[in-house]
């Protein structure tokens, strides 16, 4: 079948045959193979499914219909709610399993808009599952969603409409605790600026910064 290139974000190497997206192996093949083996038993349908590998040594993974929403202001609040939800019924779904390894949860590390897909107003699939997935804690998986959801430090919207999404996702995930969730995310971004010492420490230096000067007015508009 005819395979045609895939585009946006992380997808070096990626392409589409029908149905189905190839991918090459990577490091983290073994873990992300797991995982979403483990997720297909556990009957969470928001992941790609895991079908083997082909002539060419490439993951064969189902392909995810829908639409890629990256404009944070073409989110309304039910896309965000629903895409909420999603990630609380993938951490759920892997809670105290052995794909978590002792820790809370299995993390994607890389939540977003950008790696959600939507048909309408419904989140139906999160997808780049890749070197980022590893055991650990709610809140951090929690935090980035967040952080991309909401556009915190982003001047897409102001600071009350920040705060405003972001106690919105995490009523809709079922977190009460919305002001931890940006505490984490500060934190975040000063751990990855301690000790990133490439490109991205001047980035994380920025946020860090940012969430320094607004961070209370941030939690003071929940």
């Amino acid at each position: 079948m005819d395979e045609q290139m895939m585009r946006g974000g992380n997808t070096l190497g990626l392409v589409r045959v029908g149905d189905t997206v190839r991918r090459p192996a990577h490091e983290s093949s073994p873990y992300v193979q797991e995982v979403l083996l483990h997720l297909e038993k556990a009957g969470f349908t928001g992941a790609p499914r895991f079908l083997g590998v082909d002539e060419h040594d490439r993951e064969i993974l189902t392909y995810c219909p829908g639409e890629v929403v990256e404009d944070p202001a073409k989110l309304t609040d039910t896309r965000l709610a629903s895409a909420a939800r999603l990630i609380r019924a993938f951490h759920d779904a892997t809670e105290g399993s052995p794909v978590a390894d002792g820790g809370e949860v299995v993390c994607h590390g890389d939540l977003g808009p950008h790696n959600t897909v939507f048909s309408g107003e419904d989140a139906v699939g999160l997808i780049d599952w890749d070197d980022e997935l590893r055991p650990g804690s709610r809140l951090a998986d929690l935090a980035h969603a967040v952080w991309c959801f909401a556009a915190v430090s982003e001047p897409v919207f102001d600071i009350p409409e920040q705060s405003r999404r972001t106690a919105l996702f995490c009523a809709a995930y079922g977190w009460d605790d919305p002001r931890a969730v940006l505490d984490e995310l500060a934190a975040r971004f000063r751990r990855t600026r301690d000790e990133d010492h490439g490109p991205a420490r001047l980035v994380f230096a920025d946020l860090a910064s940012w969430m320094e000067t607004h961070g209370p007015s941030l939690k003071a508009a929940l």
